[in-house]
């Protein structure tokens, strides 16, 4: 699986933007290898959600296991 991951150096801020589309995250960091990290983890955080939720609709719940290599 590939995700995409934008990253921009603000001029203005001088900082580095990233963005996650398919998953609505933005962030930033004062380095591009901060920003990296940074993503990395809002995305982990965003891919774990809640551990015990279940499916309102009464559906079945099932679990896929990601790995992510750079």
């Amino acid at each position: 699986m590939q995700l995409r991951v934008e990253y921009i150096y603000d001029l203005e801020s001088e900082n580095w933007c990233f963005r996650v589309p398919s998953l609505g995250i933005i962030g930033g960091a004062d380095t591009r290898e901060a920003a990296e990290q940074a993503a990395i983890d809002a995305i982990a955080f965003v891919l774990e959600g809640e551990p015990d939720a279940t499916d309102a609709t009464g559906g079945e719940v099932d679990y896929l296991r990601l790995a992510f290599q750079r």
